[in-house]
């Protein structure tokens, strides 16, 4: 007899038919879940990236993704690429045939830009180059790697074909 004196009754504090629907919903919501998940066709997006960008690929509009091996860090600073950040993609070709006109016309201003002082620099450079290239002859440390820099560029700069000093 429930209620007798002296005796402990344990009640349970937990309504079992509130827990069991509790349960179901959660399992619909968990099968629910999963079937979006996998019905949602992954496509290719990309995110902001330590000054550049990402390419990733993802389902649920990017909450699940991961970087694209070979285009998880992309250096580009033009600002055109940035309106590309959480665009989809079908394709990563796709994505990238999107971002390579953009980074190109960048890359051309930037160095129509710096080209006049680039030619100012190589000028003097000119008299700067046969010094350097004396000192790396005579066996003076360190010029090395200056002189086969400073060679290569200013064949970029001038037009001229580079061959390295023999020195």
């Amino acid at each position: 007899m429930q209620g007798a004196s002296g005796q402990r009754v344990v009640v349970s504090g937990i309504n079992r038919s509130l827990l069991f629907k509790g349960a179901v919903t959660l399992a619909v919501i968990l099968v629910v879940g999963s079937l979006l998940l996998f019905a949602t066709p992954s496509h290719y997006y990309f995110r902001a990236e330590r000054g550049g960008l990402g390419l990733c690929k993802g389902r649920l509009w990017g909450l699940l993704g991961s970087a694209v091996p070979g285009y998880g860090f992309i250096p580009v600073s033009a600002d055109a690429a940035r309106s590309l950040v959480g665009k989809p993609f079908a394709s990563h070709e796709e994505a990238l045939n999107t971002l390579r006109p953009i980074v190109e016309q960048a890359a051309r201003e930037g160095v129509a830009v710096v080209a006049s002082r680039e030619k100012e620099l190589a000028r003097l450079y000119q008299t700067v180059l046969p010094n350097l290239q004396g000192a790396k002859l005579l066996g003076i440390q360190g010029y090395d790697a200056r002189v086969e820099a400073l060679e290569k560029w200013m064949a970029v700069v001038t037009g001229q074909p580079h061959t390295p000093s023999g020195y």
